[in-house]
């Protein structure tokens, strides 16, 4: 954030007609960053920028009075930081690491006929099922179960864009394509203003 004095710059059709401007300009694609203020901060121009890598991490961003002696206004907005809270971790059976020879050795070892003699069905399943989970437990470990995606508000679509973006700007790094880069600049657009899309109907909910 801050006053970069860029104020040829078209923030909502990414044009600029002075070749600094240009030049700042190209650096904020080229850095995969969005701008957030679109609106002039002085006089007629956007002087006063708010940059980040995502376009969720700030959200209701307002242009305000100057404060006391200043010739630019003021920005308002709210900063999304989510801090790591201590969760409970969680297990789940690793059905990959079981050991199922011991699993069978253990059940071949027990007399079935005599275990379920003179049994009626529902306390031979309740036996049987006491057995499962016996083993179950004794010969497949635990593992942690993973965490999942925090992007509830993203589709599948802008998910895959968003990986898509990603690969092409490694493949620019590797092979300093222009045209490559050119692509990325105009994907870039488009997933910029899906998520927008996607940002505000969520906020709606």
């Amino acid at each position: 954030m801050g006053d970069f004095n860029h104020g040829h710059i078209q923030w909502t059709s990414l044009q600029s007609t002075g070749r600094e401007d240009q030049e700042f300009l190209n650096l904020v694609q080229d850095s995969f960053l969005s701008q957030h203020v679109l609106e002039a901060t002085r006089g007629e121009n956007v002087l006063d920028m708010v940059l980040s890598s995502q376009m969720e991490f700030v959200d209701n961003v307002n242009i305000c009075e100057p404060l006391g002696c200043s010739d630019h206004n003021q920005i308002h907005f709210i900063i999304k930081v989510m801090g790591e809270r201590n969760r409970k971790i969680r297990y789940r059976k690793n059905s990959h690491k079981g050991r199922y020879k011991d699993m069978r050795e253990y059940l071949a070892k027990i007399d079935w006929n005599n275990t379920l003699k003179n049994k009626t069905a529902t306390e031979c399943w309740n036996i049987l099922k006491s057995e499962i989970d016996c083993v179950v437990d004794k010969f497949v470990p635990l593992k942690k179960q993973g965490k999942r995606s925090k992007k509830k508000h993203l589709s599948k679509e802008a998910i895959r864009k968003i990986k898509y973006k990603q690969m092409m700007w490694k493949t620019y790094r590797h092979t300093g394509s222009e045209e490559t880069i050119a692509f990325i600049k105009k994907h870039l657009i488009k997933l910029q203003l899906k998520l927008e899309i996607q940002r505000e109907a969520t906020n709606k909910k």
